[in-house]
């Protein structure tokens, strides 16, 4: 994926081996579109014949490959950033036959391993990621776990972590000043490169290099989703899974069937023909976006795709939108959610767990963004699974939230309200608090006898339960 320290690594494997002379030339050339590797053939063409006027960039092509091809030493050449297999067909039409010659090539295209060996790039290694974050920051051991807690906070990935250390080091501050700063700041932080940079790359429509930055390089991959408006649906689709916990999220949570005003105009829409799910269109879809290095995929069975990203990725995809999409996106992954909880039953323990993990991170989006008062009904909703849970203070505050909502927009006495003080009363009682139970049962009771009357089966159902908690509280006395 981007960032992930491909280019770096490449260089310093380059700067090795020219050290150690193993090489008769080394060439580096920028393969991230079919231009400016020519213009890369081009330059170490010159290096090769400076006399040569050569006609077009196919001849700098035929050039290097024959010289190279001759040469009995050993020579590297370095394909930097081949991301885009669309505009660089036939890549091999590129390389010498010369098996006297190493072709090294750097990419977060999946496709590329085709071409021979590969080695793919994980997150960097607690020890590794520390040596690169400490040594601007005085190394002091005592802000180990500070600098531990950053490494968390980046995803452990190699770009997040140089700019992290560039930035602690501009404004001179301490680790755990850090932490707190990228709390409020986390899209500076991930966008702010120094004057002095070394990831340096040539943008189309550009006339010198930009530094790259985390956003910049994974922006780079969402045009390469497909053409036109197939980009824009799938750009979607995976902002949409950035709403959920990032390390596990199943295909079931979007194949349920339903009418909800926010299913049907979900970014998961796409993937139905005439309202049934088509988890082909789906695999496919998937398997593009892994090629791009923007998710990983796996089974959970035979048929079932579950898809994880890495949670900086995450970050940046909910960062990128806009204020006014937000709630576009919170709306649908909160539909989804309630679907998939309510069509596998509480018996299903990997439902349960998968859905809380879920809901705990769409939640934190919901607040966040301040957005709660809008998600009145879903609070009840989530409140009654968080209680099922046995998650009590979780189902407390979701519950007390949505009554002060309701409150607030319909006043003490609507249906809606007493529902709610209905169901504190239950969790109340089922925490053996039993004197609050109580007061919230007679405030339901209360309520519905003067909204209903006495006979209807809401005020019957109070009575009874308002019997349970008193029976239960004359037992411990």
């Amino acid at each position: 994926m981007g960032g992930a320290g491909k280019t770096q690594l490449s260089l310093d494997y380059c700067l090795r081996m020219k050290d150690e002379r193993r090489f008769r030339a080394i060439f580096w050339l920028d393969a991230s579109s079919r231009n400016t590797l020519y213009g890369s053939m081009e330059t170490a063409a010159k290096q090769l014949h400076p006399d040569r006027v050569l006609d077009n960039p196919e001849a700098s092509v035929t050039l290097v490959k024959e010289v190279l091809s001759s040469w009995s030493e050993r020579w590297l050449l370095v394909f930097d950033n081949l991301d885009n297999p669309e505009d660089l067909r036939g890549i091999v039409n590129f390389f010498p036959a010369n098996r006297h010659g190493c072709i090294l090539i750097t990419s977060r295209y999946a496709g590329c391993k085709e071409l021979g060996q590969s080695i793919e790039l994980d997150d960097m290694e607690k020890d590794e990621g520390l040596q690169l974050l400490l040594r601007s920051s005085g190394g002091d051991t005592d802000e180990r776990e500070a600098a531990e807690e950053i490494l968390n906070l980046l995803g452990n990935l190699p770009l997040a972590i140089d700019q992290g250390r560039a930035y602690i080091s501009k404004r001179q501050l301490g680790l755990r000043a850090f932490v707190r700063e990228y709390q409020q700041r986390k899209q500076s932080v991930m966008q702010e490169t120094p004057q002095h940079w070394p990831y340096q790359r040539m943008l189309p429509g550009k006339e010198k290099e930009t530094s790259l930055s985390l956003l910049t390089t994974w922006e780079m991959s969402l045009p390469l989703l497909g053409v036109g408006e197939q980009a824009a649906e799938l750009e979607k689709v995976i902002t949409l899974f950035a709403f959920f916990n990032p390390v596990n999220i199943g295909e079931r949570l979007f194949s349920k069937d339903g009418d909800d005003d926010n299913l049907t105009t979900s970014p998961m829409s796409i993937f139905r023909d005439d309202g049934r799910w088509n988890p082909l269109k789906f695999e496919d879809a998937m398997v593009k976006m892994q090629e791009l290095s923007l998710l990983q995929l796996s089974h959970s069975n035979e048929s079932e795709i579950t898809v994880s990203l890495h949670s900086m990725v995450s970050e940046w995809l909910r960062m990128r939108i806009e204020k006014g999409s937000q709630t576009s996106f919170l709306n649908s992954a909160i539909s989804h959610l309630e679907g998939y909880l309510e069509s596998f039953g509480d018996n299903n323990y990997k439902t349960r767990q998968e859905g809380q993990a879920h809901l705990d991170m769409i939640w934190r989006e919901v607040e966040s963004s301040k957005l709660g008062d809008r998600f009145l009904e879903v609070r009840i909703t989530f409140g009654n699974f968080q209680r099922e849970q046995g998650r009590y203070r979780d189902a407390e505050m979701m519950y007390n939230a949505a009554l002060a909502g309701y409150e607030k927009a319909f006043g003490p006495e609507h249906m809606s309200t007493l529902a709610t003080v209905s169901n504190l009363g239950q969790l109340y009682a089922d925490q053996g608090r039993l004197k609050d139970a109580e007061i919230m049962c007679d405030r339901a009771l209360d309520g519905y006898e003067k909204a209903l009357g006495p006979e209807h089966t809401s005020t019957l159902t109070m009575v009874n339960n308002l019997g349970a908690v008193k029976a239960v509280s004359q037992m411990q006395r």
